[in-house]
């Protein structure tokens, strides 16, 4: 059990715990979700900014206006923001970043790669980025089939520590 708690916090905990705080820290510092005091203020902030764009969308009649954020807050809002789209973020990299080790690998070197350019290429990597984002929405069915031995729970309950963590302190540098 101390063995799979130690596995869980390394594996789980600390990477979701320091994106956490990245996240929060950097839409802190850029102003992008209002005044935030307290996580509860920072959950908030993702409410007003989902609305706010559903909002501009609305009025814009179609037309799609640029979101407060940059790409990888507005990747995170995507998610669902909080705890659930900083997992989700950190899935779709896992994924995604396993996906083009997978493409570069199985060409021979660099001028096969080349070669190999064609917009069949450009369709199936396009599919598979939304594949991926699916698979990342839905990231507890992909963690729960990735995570072998020991109790789930565990490491859904240390990630969401790390998660409270990192947003915890992110806060309290903002002080």
């Amino acid at each position: 059990m101390l063995r799979e708690l130690l596995i869980a916090i390394l594996n789980a905990g600390l990477p979701v715990g320091l994106a956490s705080f990245a996240l929060t820290w950097w839409a802190i510092k850029k102003n992008y979700l209002g005044e935030i005091n307290t996580i509860k203020d920072l959950e908030a902030g993702f409410k007003k900014q989902k609305k706010d764009k559903k909002d501009k969308k609305k009025e814009k009649n179609g037309e799609q206006s640029k979101p407060a954020g940059d790409l990888l807050h507005n990747k995170w809002l995507a998610f669902g923001g909080g705890f659930y789209g900083v997992v989700g973020l950190l899935t779709y990299a896992r994924v995604e970043l396993g996906e083009i080790r997978d493409f570069i690998q199985q060409f021979e070197g660099f001028w096969a790669l080349i070669s190999g350019v064609s917009l069949d290429m450009f369709i199936d990597l396009f599919i598979d980025s939304i594949m991926n984002f699916v698979v990342a929405i839905a990231w507890p069915a992909y963690w729960i089939s990735e995570i072998r031995g020991g109790p789930i729970w565990i490491w859904f309950a240390i990630a969401y520590g790390g998660y409270w963590a990192g947003a915890r302190l992110a806060l309290q540098l903002k002080k």
